[in-house]
């Protein structure tokens, strides 16, 4: 289901979200930006991190609670974006503990199926719902506001997250009842990586060959191949920007997710496992903690074109 609005109008949805008492666990990178847009619309959210340092310039502008127990308790709609399977698990214990009836928890992580159905298992016979809602979408794309969402289980869950929603994104799928939300970001995730492996190496040969940087750019970012992704890291590329909007260590964390989940599935993943290998190879050269577009030095070095520093 693709949904692009609320059924119900637009003013009356926007009355009832800002009267649902809402917790946000999780301010990074993505996080960020969303909470901001929220604050914008008038929505006060009770905002949670690990890192005091995450929440601090949201004081004065949203409440902060001093402990995860504490952001959960009395909520209506807890929303997450959290790093990794210890931090889902802990908030999913912490919502099952201290989570009213009736609460809705909405992950908004990218975590493997198999950590999600065990975050789900800690909820049964906690009258709260559970829906799973990772975002595909850069850090620019939450500043504007045009994220996608991928949402998968109780589809009533689903209608009551539409309004906040709305907020930050401007694609909405309902794609199943249980885990098919994790399958699907961890699958778009994998061609999102291997996309940047395979622009690196074509990017090296042109180079070798004697082609302008720009202009190979600018004719990759108009040809059959283009895509929004893109278009938006051909810009960057040309000014050899490789500041993170995604670390190339998130994106192995990722790939290796999808391998694992489909490896669970019995399907092969050979391209997966190529693109992996050359991630590895970045990080292990200093990459790590750059954008994982940096893979077009790592093919520059191996073509000879210039020294990966």
């Amino acid at each position: 289901m693709n949904e692009n609005s609320p059924d119900s109008p637009k003013g009356s949805s926007e009355d009832s979200l800002r009267d649902s008492r809402i917790a946000w666990i999780g301010v990074g990178n993505l996080a960020t930006p969303i909470v901001t847009r929220l604050i914008a619309a008038g929505i006060r959210p009770l905002l949670y991190d690990i890192r005091a340092d995450a929440t601090a310039p949201f004081a004065g502008k949203a409440s902060l609670a001093a402990s995860l127990d504490e952001a959960v308790a009395g909520a209506d709609l807890i929303f997450s974006t959290i790093p990794s399977h210890d931090a889902l698990h802990a908030v999913a214990s912490a919502v099952a503990a201290s989570g009213k009836p009736g609460a809705l928890w909405c992950d908004m992580s990218t975590v493997s199926p198999q950590a999600s159905e065990d975050a789900a298992a800690l909820l049964e016979g906690k009258d709260i719902a559970y829906l799973r809602a990772p975002v595909s979408g850069s850090v620019g794309q939450a500043e504007q506001g045009v994220l996608t969402v991928i949402a998968s289980g109780p589809e009533d869950a689903y209608h009551r997250c539409l309004p906040t929603f709305e907020h930050f994104s401007t694609q909405r799928f309902h794609v199943g009842e249980g885990e098919e939300a994790r399958y699907m970001k961890l699958l778009i995730n994998n061609m999102v990586g291997s996309l940047a492996a395979m622009l690196a190496e074509s990017l090296a040969m042109g180079s070798k060959a004697g082609l302008d940087w720009s202009t190979m750019l600018d004719v990759v970012s108009a040809s059959a191949i283009a895509s929004p992704l893109l278009k938006y890291k051909a810009e960057l590329l040309k000014k050899r920007d490789f500041t993170p909007a995604f670390t190339t260590d998130l994106m192995i964390k990722d790939m290796v997710l999808f391998e694992e989940a489909a490896r669970a599935l019995g399907c092969p993943t050979p391209l997966a496992g190529e693109t992996l290998v050359l991630l590895k190879d970045y990080a292990a050269a200093g990459g790590g903690d750059e954008d994982y577009y940096g893979l077009v030095k790592l093919f520059e070095e191996r073509a000879g074109v210039c020294v990966l520093n």
